[in-house]
């Protein structure tokens, strides 16, 4: 029982993890954008 919380509690961070990872790379990609494709 408390192995499987383990490995759930784990497998949890990994995803959470990943999401928020995705994010910040879209934020860095959106803020590169700006940077060399300014508005006018």
């Amino acid at each position: 029982m408390l192995e499987n919380l383990k490995i759930a509690f784990e497998l949890m961070g990994f995803g959470m993890g990943g999401v928020f990872l995705v994010l910040f790379i879209i934020y860095l990609v959106a803020k590169l954008l700006l940077k060399l494709l300014p508005a006018k």
